[in-house]
């Protein structure tokens, strides 16, 4: 019961934070939604654990729960989009991954010290949130002298700004005039600052971006990752492990692969999108036939050391998958970013965000009652809509490696229009015609800063 209630504040949390916090980072900046929001709801939140473990009060721990599902949104899109536009066009794929890597560092420790034997007890448990205030503390009084976004800059109209973010994030030896100029063309794809779901989706070309952050949502949802963390040490213990056997492995695997998880900060950048895509792809869907056949045998015969080494195959695979990096694709991060423009990416965010909601809560809500009843049943579907998805992907999904945004979705856009009959009855067109226009003027006001360069 303390488990559901938990889960449920927790999603209550994220699903607000989805309305009212994630737009903050449009108005407000980058930085204000990823650094100042951020910290102030962590605070709240180890606040929050370390009175419930004072006085031992567990509403107390359940109103934390509740705040901290305000920070999911924030960690996931959020944060990665604020490191998406300060990074070069050519680290793109690093810069996605680097952060998934310091959150998967960040979970060894917690495997490695929360056992019983250390601090995972009713009187050392405090430790952890008293950890987490003074680190994130000390994190945030480094971070403070970081600059916004240079793309939220260029899109507030504060060019002088955006430039100096840009040598500071970029280095003052790269070609901040292009990455400028490649920024205010980017911006100016749309006339407007904010742009609405509604209005994305009547545009021809924005469709299609959205269709292929759709297929990427539907693979990843549509897959058994979430179900399978869930429920774990269930799990495990219908393949014939003990709950001990199940931690001992989780930590085991953990350590073992972790120095895969360097690979993913390169792959994306060395290799590509859609190769590194259809690497994780191939593991992902081996892993779905793999854990379908799994629960067949042990709906026949009971566990037995094949269940075990099969099961086995299947942690691994899990922790393989996002080591190639492509976690930062499946979300849909890496793609808002690189599909859309600035004004769109909020509410593509929050569309990717609710969506994924709407289909994990009827799966994990439905495994209950399908696992009592015939257990491998409830894996089929993800092995055959994984086709489906991956195929569309493959077809579909474009090579963005090292190319500026404005000349992805302009690319996007002439793939579309050579569809299409023509693109001008529009309600919403990318104003190409208007950039062209544009940039020969803000080129010349970036001459008065080229000296300086």
């Amino acid at each position: 019961m303390m488990n559901s209630i938990m889960t449920t504040t927790h999603e209550i949390g994220n699903a607000l934070s989805i309305i009212f916090l994630l737009p903050v980072s449009d108005y407000k900046g980058r930085k204000f939604a990823a650094i100042h929001l951020r910290f102030g709801i962590t605070i709240a939140v180890t606040v929050c654990q370390l009175l419930a473990a004072w006085f031992q009060a567990s509403e107390i721990y359940i109103l934390g729960q509740f705040i901290l599902g305000f920070t999911f949104c924030l960690r996931t899109f959020g944060t990665q989009i604020f490191i998406l536009e300060c990074a070069p066009d050519n680290c793109r794929g690093f810069a996605s991954t680097a952060l998934i890597f310091s959150f998967v560092f960040g979970k060894l420790i917690m495997f490695s010290t929360s056992s019983p034997s250390l601090l995972g007890t009713s009187s050392l448990w405090f430790i952890f949130p008293l950890f987490v205030m003074m680190s994130s503390v000390v994190v945030y009084i480094l971070l403070l002298r970081f600059p916004d976004s240079p793309k939220w800059l260029v899109q507030q109209k504060r060019v002088a700004e955006a430039r100096d973010a840009i040598r500071f994030y970029h280095g003052a030896n790269s070609k901040i005039y292009e990455a400028v100029n490649n920024m205010i063309k980017e911006n100016s794809l749309t006339s407007e600052n904010k742009l609405f779901l509604k209005q994305i989706w009547e545009n021809n070309s924005l469709r299609q971006a959205c269709l292929i952050i759709l297929a990427n949502m539907m693979f990843m949802q549509f897959d058994t990752s979430y179900v399978l963390s869930i429920y774990t040490i269930m799990f495990h213990n219908q393949a014939g492990f003990t709950t001990q056997m199940a931690m001992n492995i989780n930590l085991i695997i953990t350590i073992v692969l972790f120095p895969t998880k360097f690979v993913a900060t390169i792959l994306l950048d060395a290799l590509g999108r859609r190769p590194t895509f259809f690497i994780a792809g191939i593991m992902q869907y081996t892993k779905s036939v793999l854990i379908l056949a799994t629960s067949i045998i042990i709906y026949i015969s009971g566990s037995s050391l094949i269940t075990q080494i099969m099961y086995l195959g299947v942690e691994f695979l899990a922790v393989l998958v996002p080591a190639t990096g492509v976690n930062s694709i499946l979300q849909g991060n890496l793609l808002s970013e690189e599909l859309f423009p600035p004004s769109a990416r909020t509410s593509v965010g929050q569309a990717i965000m609710f969506g994924s909601m709407l289909i994990n809560t009827p799966i994990v809500s439905v495994f209950p009652i399908v696992n009592s009843i015939f257990p491998p049943i409830f894996f089929v579907p993800f092995v055959f809509t994984q086709v489906v998805f991956g195929i569309y992907l493959y077809r579909h999904m474009p090579e963005t490696r090292g190319l500026a945004v404005y000349d992805i979705i302009e690319s996007m856009d002439k793939e579309v229009e050579s569809r299409a009959a023509s693109i001008i009855d529009e309600k919403l067109p990318l104003i190409r015609n208007r950039v062209c226009q544009f940039v020969p003027f803000v080129s010349i006001k970036l001459e008065l800063y080229r000296p300086e360069l």
